[in-house]
């Protein structure tokens, strides 16, 4: 069976830029031969051109030294120095000459010549004694430049480097050749094949090599090619098996986290409802106070009414009139401040209602927004011993999901008298400020806290430590999925035992689109 198996490109690693080691090999093997001979070089020159200047220099001006003693032993002998001169003038021709000096047995000056430009550079004294039968007759003085001579080292010197460079540049090309002969090459067939076995075509012929370390790495790479050819082809029938397999089980899976996904839609709904129910009896309850008192004051301003037409039709005085007056404005002020306060209780209520019971979008105030929400919910337990403090200053504006909000701090508030004040009470505190497109918003309670074991399991849904007795477990878990999903922020909660518990939110205040895709509901006309 043939199995040419071709990789998908998006799960390939990407490939590094080549680089070929043509160029580092080269520059390693000029480096490996040019420092070397390069130093061996530097110190051969240095020695000859030492040797150069001392040997040949030196050798120069004893020559002339001992041409001058030669041929001065007769003038000095005949006492006829003037005849010495023609042999003095023909030896300072040479220009490397700086001066000669002859002088008698006593020291006395007798011939001295100076040249008129000297050489620069360094210079080799050499004395010599004229004498004649074992007679001193004096002594010959000669300065000698060494300039002409360290020009004509530097000359041996620049051939023996050019013969060198030559021969550095004959080995690296033939060095360079056998290791493009016999180490590039056979890589770059070795890569050519891998590369075509790494891009999932494993019928790709390996070339056949010399018998050296590069023939057997290319057989050894041939085995290997067979061996995942061979596992290839088992592994595709194994995975035909299980992706089958998984697929069934990821109908089943499918078809569960669908109905569960529903059943804990429908527990959140009621959770909502339910809440929602109690906040209906917690404003009912609350109403019946201001519009009670509306009832009374009305029915007795009636009452005083009729009274007032009987006294009217036997007649009536001043201060009749007087007390009527005063007891009708008395009246229509207590009725106007009961029946205003249930017009602002119904107001809040119906606007939280509104909310909690719809996703739509709409721009508010943080501020406004957790007042309204805790004046209607604090209603329901406002004969507790538990109490709320708001800590947000004003002008925190948000283009979000005022229903979500408001139904966290529902939740938190709820979660708080049960769990962390209980009969003993308690404070919460509600703390919030801006911090550039996000808002940190923080609900703190100074009840019993959260112990350790359970802090990491608090937003998990229906976990409570209250099982049977009236605890869900599913507030905290509205509060994680209103916060991360529909809010876009984050939430973390930090306890502890018997200090209180502290729930941090961070929010944009421009909240994300729906995920769902849906558009947000218009606010609705009031």
């Amino acid at each position: 069976m043939t199995v040419r198996q071709t990789l998908d490109p998006a799960q390939a690693p990407a490939a590094a830029p080549r680089k070929s080691l043509r160029r580092p090999l080269f520059v390693v093997l000029l480096l490996a031969l040019l420092i070397p001979a390069a130093a061996a070089t530097l110190i051969l020159l240095s020695l000859n051109l030492q040797k150069a200047v001392e040997v040949n220099a030196r050798a120069r001006a004893e020559q002339f030294a001992d041409l001058l003693k030669a041929g001065l032993v007769l003038p000095l002998w005949n006492v006829a120095i003037d005849t010495g001169w023609p042999l003095v003038r023909a030896v300072v021709a040479d220009p490397s000459i700086v001066s000669v000096e002859v002088r008698d047995a006593d020291g006395e000056l007798l011939l001295s010549f100076q040249h008129p430009n000297p050489a620069k550079g360094s210079r080799i004294e050499v004395n010599r004694t004229i004498d004649k039968d074992g007679e001193r007759l004096g002594e010959v003085s000669l300065s000698y430049a060494t300039t002409s001579a360290q020009e004509e080292a530097w000359n041996s010197a620049w051939v023996l480097a050019g013969v060198v460079g030559c021969q550095l540049v004959a080995s690296s090309l033939l060095i360079g050749l056998w290791l493009h002969r016999r180490v590039l090459r056979p890589l770059s067939r070795l890569g050519s094949s891998a590369a075509g076995i790494s891009a999932g075509d494993l019928q790709t012929a390996l070339p056949v090599l010399r018998p050296d370390e590069f023939g057997g790495l290319a057989q050894q790479l041939d085995f290997m090619r067979a061996s995942l050819a061979h596992s290839v082809e088992k592994l595709e029938e194994r995975v035909n098996t299980r992706t089958a397999e998984v697929r069934q089980a990821h109908a089943e899976l499918q078809g569960a986290m669908d109905h569960l996904r529903q059943t804990q839609e429908r527990l959140i709904q009621t959770e909502k409802l339910a809440s929602l129910g109690a906040l209906v009896a917690g404003v009912a309850h609350e109403l019946n106070t201001p519009i009670g008192n509306g009832v009374l004051v009305l029915s007795t301003m009636a009452d005083q009414s009729r009274a007032f037409k009987g006294t009217l039709a036997k007649g009536l005085t001043r201060a009749q009139l007087d007390q009527f007056v005063g007891h009708l404005d008395e009246g229509i002020g207590i009725a106007l401040g009961s029946l205003n306060r249930a017009a602002e209780l119904v107001q809040d209520f119906k606007q939280m209602a509104v909310d909690q019971t719809s996703l739509r979008r709409r721009s508010f105030d943080l501020k406004e927004l957790v007042s309204e929400t805790l004046t209607t919910i604090s209603v329901v337990h406002k004969h507790g011993p538990s109490r709320y403090a708001i800590d947000i200053p004003d002008g925190i504006r948000m283009e979000s999901h005022p229903g979500a909000i408001s139904q966290i701090v529902s939740n938190l508030y709820e979660n708080a008298l049960i769990h962390a004040f209980g009969e003993r009470g308690g404070l919460l505190t509600l703390w919030a400020r801006q911090e550039g497109t996000e808002v940190l918003l923080k609900v703190r309670d100074d009840g019993a806290g959260v112990a350790p074991e359970n802090l990491a399991r608090i937003f998990d849904p229906f976990f409570t430590t209250r099982l049977g007795q009236g605890g869900s477990g599913l507030g905290l878990s509205i509060v994680f999925g209103l916060v991360s999903g529909l809010l876009g922020g984050q939430v973390e909660v930090s306890s502890t035992l018997g200090e209180g518990t502290c729930f941090s939110f961070r929010l944009p205040l421009t909240a994300p689109p729906r995920a769902d895709g849906e558009p947000d509901a218009p606010p609705s006309q009031q």
